[in-house]
């Protein structure tokens, strides 16, 4: 298979997940355990990518949460929310 062959499955298969960071966390929760399992199977060149592109979804899906933890503090704030903060 081509890399283009690929991302076309990967475009197919996104355009049938959910807009939530739910499928994220699935991704990475899967190639977690799919490397776990499959450990001493890969070659170590492949084992390091796959935890490269492991490590890129989790910063990812990490730097989301942050973000929608920033949003929830800003909207609570402009509230008048009960850890209002006055400058």
């Amino acid at each position: 298979m081509t890399q283009d062959e690929i991302l076309s499955m990967f475009r197919t298969q996104a355009q049938h997940l959910e807009a939530d960071s739910s499928a994220l966390t699935t991704a990475i929760l899967n190639l977690a355990q799919l490397l776990a399992d499959s450990r001493g199977r890969l070659s170590k060149e492949n084992f390091e990518t796959l935890v490269l592109i492991g490590g890129a979804l989790y910063k990812h899906g990490h730097n989301q949460f942050l973000g929608k933890q920033d949003v929830d503090d800003i909207m609570r704030i402009s509230h008048g929310g009960p850890n209002e903060h006055h400058r």
